[in-house]
C-alpha cells in the first residue's frame, strides 16, 4: 500500500511540473512597438530618432514580463527603448552607455537581464520542505521570468540605414523613488565616423511602490513564530516552524 501511495504522490508531482513546464513555455503577448514620432518620449539628432517609454506602472509591466508584480517592490524598472536610423550610414548601439540621470545629481547605469532577474525571481518557499519538489517548482517557476528579461532586453549592435531597432533597458532604482519628474534618459549612439551622439530624453511619470506595512501587519510580523506539529496525531513528534520572512525550521521536541 505505501508503494503504491508513494507512485501515486511521484505521479502527481510530476504532473505538477509538466503543468509548470507547459506554463512557461506559453509566453505573454508580444510587446506593443509604435514609432519614435508616435512616443510620449523622444528626441532626434539630424536623421537619427531615439523614443523611451519607461514602464512605471505594474498593470503595464504584468502583461510584458512574466513575473512582472515583483519589479516595484524589487526597484526594477524597464524602460523601452526605439532607435530609428533614418541616416545614410550604419550606426551602433551598446546599451551599456546608457544612463538614467535623477535631478538630484545620481545617476543610475543599466543592469543586465541576469542582474534584473535576481532581483525578481521567486525564491524557496514553503514547498522547499519537499527535497525534489521544493526545487524543481521554484526553478520551473523562475526559468520563464528570466526568459522574458532577455529575450526582451535591448542589444547592442548595429543599425542599418533606413533600418531600427527596439528593447528594454533595465534600472535598478531606490525602492522609495516614486516620482520621476525631471529625470532624464540618457541615450548614446556612434554614427558611421564612431562619434558619439547623445539623446537627453527628459521623461516623467509615477512608479507604483509598495505600500509600507500598517501598524497591525507591523505587530503581526513581531509575534513569535508558529508551531505546527508535522504529524497531527502525534504532537509531541517534530514541529515545524514559521518564520517570520517566509523561512521554516523542522524541530524534534527534545531540541
Amino acid at each position: 500500500m505505501q508503494m503504491i501511495s508513494g507512485r501515486v504522490r511521484a505521479g502527481s508531482v510530476s504532473l505538477w511540473l509538466m503543468v509548470l513546464l507547459v506554463m512557461g513555455c506559453s509566453g505573454p503577448p508580444k510587446v506593443p512597438t509604435q514609432p519614435v514620432e508616435a512616443q510620449q518620449f523622444q528626441a532626434r539628432r539630424g536623421r537619427i530618432s531615439v523614443g523611451v517609454d519607461p514602464y512605471f506602472t505594474t498593470d503595464r509591466v504584468v502583461p510584458i514580463f512574466r513575473g512582472g508584480d515583483n519589479f516595484a517592490e524589487s526597484g526594477v524598472l524597464p524602460v523601452q527603448v526605439t532607435i530609428e536610423n533614418g541616416s545614410e550610414g550604419e550606426i551602433s548601439v551598446d546599451p551599456r552607455d546608457f544612463r538614467l540621470a535623477h535631478p538630484n545629481s545620481q545617476v543610475d547605469l543599466p543592469i543586465s537581464a541576469e542582474s534584473a532577474f535576481s532581483l525578481v525571481k521567486i525564491r524557496v518557499q514553503y514547498w522547499a520542505l519537499l527535497p525534489i519538489v521544493g526545487p524543481s517548482v521554484t526553478a520551473a517557476r523562475n526559468q520563464p521570468i528570466l526568459k522574458d528579461l532577455e529575450a526582451r532586453e535591448l542589444q547592442e549592435g548595429k543599425i542599418s540605414p533606413g533600418a531600427s531597432t527596439t528593447g528594454f533597458v533595465y534600472f535598478q532604482v531606490s525602492e522609495t523613488l516614486k516620482n520621476l519628474a525631471g529625470d532624464v534618459m540618457v541615450v548614446v549612439v556612434k554614427d558611421a565616423s564612431s562619434r558619439n551622439l547623445i539623446f537627453e530624453i527628459p521623461i516623467q511619470g509615477q512608479r507604483d511602490v509598495p505600500a509600507p506595512a500598517t501598524p497591525s501587519a507591523a505587530v503581526e510580523s513581531a509575534a513569535p513564530p508558529k508551531s505546527v506539529p508535522l504529524d497531527p496525531k502525534n504532537p509531541k513528534g517534530p514541529v515545524l516552524i514559521e518564520g517570520p520572512g517566509g523561512g521554516v525550521i523542522i524541530r524534534s521536541p527534545s531540541q
